[in-house]
């Protein structure tokens, strides 16, 4: 990622921080990322961030609900501060600027899948029933 992509990150896991703690708050985020995300399913090159974007707020229900505990705390404000940045309209590219607009959205949604893959693994797991 570069400088600024990594500036607006970090200032979206700051406001994480405080996010996580609100459920009404959390629950807006990942919707919001929901909708986002669907206008973009189906793009060339958006698959991977799509199912990421996915799991993310998914996960981010099942911690919300209290029902998923196998995460730290400091891999959900990760999470949602990637998708903060995914929902903000403002970002280092904006969303508008045709066929780059959105290359910051997908850095910074794989950068954090990447970060936690296994966390994100044992929550796959964990839906579909299969205790580790």
């Amino acid at each position: 990622m570069n400088r600024m992509v990594r500036s607006i990150f970090k200032r979206m896991t700051k406001k994480a921080v405080s996010v996580v703690k609100d459920k009404d708050q959390l629950n807006e985020v990942s919707v919001d990322s929901l909708k986002k995300g669907a206008l973009y399913k189906g793009r060339k090159g958006m698959d991977d961030m799509w199912v990421d974007v996915k799991t993310f707020s998914r996960l981010v229900q099942e911690v919300k609900k209290g029902s998923y505990r196998d995460i730290s705390k400091k891999s959900v404000v990760m999470i949602v501060g990637a998708l903060l940045y995914f929902v903000s309209p403002i970002d280092a590219v904006p969303d508008l600027l045709a066929g780059v607009g959105l290359l910051d959205d997908v850095a910074v949604i794989g950068f954090v899948a990447s970060q936690l893959k296994q966390e994100l693994e044992k929550f796959r797991e964990w839906e579909t029933g299969i205790k580790i």
